[in-house]
């Protein structure tokens, strides 16, 4: 197991700060330059533009574009490693200080999840299904669990993610929450073990001015593929669900 740190060329006091917090969790980790989105121009192979439109309702972003294409690229560097488990992680994480026995732990359960979730926004509706140690658990989240901070996969996940997360078409955590589409499971440790304190620095992923289409366009295209997307995840995890409780 390894952890990559995705980290910005400018952002020394990201770095500084997440060192010393992943150095408290004894797992091993090294600092990945992330990609600057900023500079990026479109078109690129790898972004969707029509499609993010139709599935995401706003105007492109490079920051978010850039955001993506960093987890694609420690997916990349993870596959080249020997390494039969990568925790992808940013670098405004806290994470708690049995964060490696717990994911330990998770691995014994393997077969219950290929994409294991550590942090994140909203109330996720978890339903626990394997307790671990420390009043934690693992969970299968019945709705969307926001945001892309932590989480941990396997070399097989890594190889199917790379191959169906292009081209984007979503926000990583989107595209990330799907994982019933690419034929893979998903899961979370509950409570989640990381925290996000972006607070503390400022978001690095700034939206445009204007960046959301108008209400009509999304009423035709967005709101459909949001309410369909809903409903296979709920019939997806209940099942996985009640699979795991059952074994």
């Amino acid at each position: 197991m390894h952890a990559y740190v995705i980290n910005m060329d400018s952002a020394k006091q990201r770095w500084e700060y997440v060192a010393t917090e992943l150095a408290k969790t004894g797992i091993p980790f090294e600092r990945v330059s992330g990609v600057n989105g900023r500079v990026l121009q479109l078109p690129i192979p790898e972004f969707d533009e029509v499609l993010y439109r139709r599935r995401h309702g706003k105007n492109p972003n490079g920051s978010t574009i850039g955001c993506y294409l960093s987890h694609l690229k420690v997916l990349r560097l993870f596959l080249e490693s020997a390494h039969e488990y990568a925790v992808i992680c940013e670098d405004d994480i806290k994470p708690v200080l049995n964060l490696g026995k717990l994911l330990e732990q998770a691995i014994e359960l393997r077969e219950y999840w290929d994409i294991l979730r550590l942090s994140g926004f909203h109330n996720s509706h978890p339903r626990m299904f394997a307790e671990l140690s420390d009043g934690y658990s693992l969970a299968v989240n019945f709705t969307r669990l926001c945001g892309s901070g932590a989480y941990l996969v396997h070399r097989q996940a890594a190889e199917i993610l790379l191959r169906q997360l292009v081209p984007m078409s979503l926000p990583l955590d989107h595209a990330l929450d799907r994982e019933w589409v690419y034929g893979l499971k998903s899961a979370s440790i509950f409570p989640l073990p990381v925290d996000q304190v972006e607070h503390t620095f400022g978001s690095q992923i700034r939206e445009n001015v204007g960046e959301k289409l108008p209400a009509w366009r999304r009423y035709w295209t967005v709101f459909p593929y949001r309410a369909l997307n809903e409903v296979h995840r709920a019939v997806s995890r209940r099942r996985q669900w009640k699979q795991a409780k059952a074994a």
